[in-house]
């Protein structure tokens, strides 16, 4: 089969890879489309140098159609269409055995240990498929995935109704977690704040009631005045890598100052810079800082709000590429383009 394949850091192309072999358990996957996720991006630069042995096919955001179905599958048929839950746990270790698989010491995932949807084809158990309803088109399966992490974090942050909610950072994560936000949480007030325009005015069309630019104010002032010097419920640091603002401090810091006392700052982002926080301020407010790793049983949820139409993965799908352009798709990702949010990948055009 063909697929887009990195063989080295920054080094990602079409090239020819084995066909996989389908086990009784599993079910191979005609892949159709699959999305550049913040964590792709990584593996790419070389930051997963530790997990990821090169040649590696990427894609743990991925949909397609079942093309063959393993000899213990049930309730699977050829031809159908589904997502793909690229999460694999050990379910033995201390993690899995107290229900957070997503946690696993030794956990894998299609497209980042494992090929994933990046190839034509793709063999993953049958226990981790999802039946997509025919009012979910093909092009949207790979937002499952992100939307499952938007439900996993406002359930690891235990956000309420009515509460106010600051969201740092307006990338792709951002963006997914604030669309399930606004439209299955019920928020009293949403706060986002970013750098770049166009996606703070995405936000503000997914339903954000404000949209601060670090570049013009700095936010921890501006969510102050707006709580009245009380600060805010939850906030929820999806930013990853980030860049100060000068006379700023990082997110994890202004996060500790807008939180409310005993309220929840929940971090989801993945860079990899050291964060200064004043850890007294903390202590003082009681508020909690809550870690969020990918997902934990979502996908549903997710699919049943796309179905109904709740969400709107049109507004953060902003390019649509064939695979034969997958190097040219991860420079405008690396090159982190301000009219960009999520480039999907049509696999088979390849």
């Amino acid at each position: 089969m063909k697929a887009g394949i990195l063989y080295n850091a920054n080094d990602i192309r079409v090239g020819e890879a084995p066909d996989p072999h389908v086990a009784p358990d599993e079910v191979l996957i005609k892949s159709a489309y699959a999305g550049i996720c913040g964590t792709d991006l990584h593996i790419y630069r070389g930051e997963f140098h530790e997990r990821v042995t090169y040649p590696a096919i990427q894609g743990h955001e991925f949909g397609g159609i079942v093309e063959e179905v393993g000899s213990n599958v049930q309730g699977i048929s050829v031809g159908d269409r589904v997502a793909v839950d690229p999460i694999l746990s050990c379910h033995a270790c201390p993690a899995c055995l107290t229900g957070h698989i997503n946690a696993c010491r030794s956990l894998k995932l299609l497209g980042v240990d494992i090929n994933g949807g990046y190839g034509q084809y793709v063999a993953a158990p049958a226990s981790h498929i999802f039946h997509l309803p025919d009012s979910v088109p093909m092009t949207h399966a790979p937002m499952v995935e992100m939307y499952g992490l938007g439900h996993h974090i406002l359930q690891r942050g235990r956000v309420q109704p009515g509460e106010i909610v600051v969201l740092l950072g307006a990338g792709k994560l951002g963006l997914s977690i604030l669309d399930v936000l606004c439209h299955s949480a019920s928020p009293g007030l949403t706060v986002v704040v970013d750098r770049q325009p166009f996606r703070l005015d995405t936000a503000q069309k997914l339903g954000a009631d404000h949209a601060i630019n670090i570049e013009q104010t700095d936010p921890v002032v501006t969510v102050m005045e707006l709580t009245q010097g009380v600060g805010v419920d939850v906030v929820i640091e999806a930013v990853g890598h980030y860049h100060l603002v000068d006379g700023q401090e990082p997110p994890l810091a202004q996060a500790v100052k807008m939180v409310r006392n005993g309220g929840r700052i929940i971090t989801a982002g993945l860079g990899e810079q050291l964060s200064a926080v004043h850890f007294k301020t903390l202590v003082i407010k009681e508020a909690e800082i809550i870690a969020s790793r990918v997902t934990c049983g979502e996908f549903p949820r997710a699919i049943r709000m796309m179905a109904k139409g709740l969400l709107h993965p049109d507004l953060l799908i902003t390019h649509q590429m064939p695979m034969r352009d997958v190097t040219q798709a991860f420079d405008i990702v690396d090159r982190d383009q301000p009219d960009t949010i999520k480039i999907v990948l049509d696999v088979q055009d390849i």
